[in-house]
C-alpha cells in the first residue's frame, strides 16, 4: 500500500468523507512532510528549508482543522422550527469564527517565537505559511 493510500485512508476514518477535500488535504500534508524532513535532514547546512518546512506544517495544521469543522458543520440538518436555518447559519459562523481567530492567535505564538527567539528566516517562514496557497488550488484544479 502507497503513502498516498495510507494518508487517504487516515483521512477518510478522521472524518474527509468528501474526495476533493481529502484530496487537497492530503496533498497539503505530504508535501509539508517532505519540505519538514529535507529541512531537518539538510538543519546542521542551512537551517532555511527546516523553516518553511515548519510553517508549511503549521498551515497544513490549520488547513486541516479548518476543513474538518466545516465538514462536520454543513451537512447539520436543519431542524424544522428554525425557517431557513437562520439559527444554525449563526451558530456555525460564531464557532467558525472562534475556531479561525484561536487558530490565527496560535499560529502568530508560533511564528513570534520562530522569529525571535531562533532567529529564524521570515522569507523561509513566509513561504512555508503560504505553500497551502498552491497546494490547494493545484490539487482542486488538477485531480489525480
Amino acid at each position: 500500500m502507497s503513502i498516498i493510500e495510507q494518508v487517504d485512508r487516515l483521512l477518510w476514518r478522521r472524518g474527509f468523507i468528501h474526495a476533493p477535500l481529502r484530496r487537497a488535504t492530503r496533498n497539503l500534508f505530504i508535501f509539508s512532510l517532505l519540505i519538514f524532513v529535507a529541512g531537518t535532514a539538510a538543519f546542521w547546512w542551512r537551517t532555511e528549508l527546516f523553516w518553511t518546512g515548519v510553517a508549511a506544517v503549521l498551515s497544513c495544521w490549520n488547513f486541516y482543522t479548518l476543513a474538518l469543522f466545516i465538514q462536520h458543520a454543513l451537512p447539520l440538518s436543519i431542524p424544522g422550527g428554525d425557517k431557513n436555518g437562520a439559527t444554525q447559519a449563526r451558530i456555525v459562523k460564531k464557532g467558525l469564527l472562534i475556531r479561525t481567530q484561536l487558530r490565527l492567535f496560535i499560529t502568530g505564538i508560533f511564528v513570534y517565537i520562530a522569529l525571535v527567539f531562533f532567529q529564524a528566516n521570515p522569507i523561509a517562514l513566509a513561504v512555508g505559511l503560504s505553500s497551502a496557497l498552491i497546494i490547494i488550488p493545484v490539487s482542486l484544479i488538477f485531480r489525480g
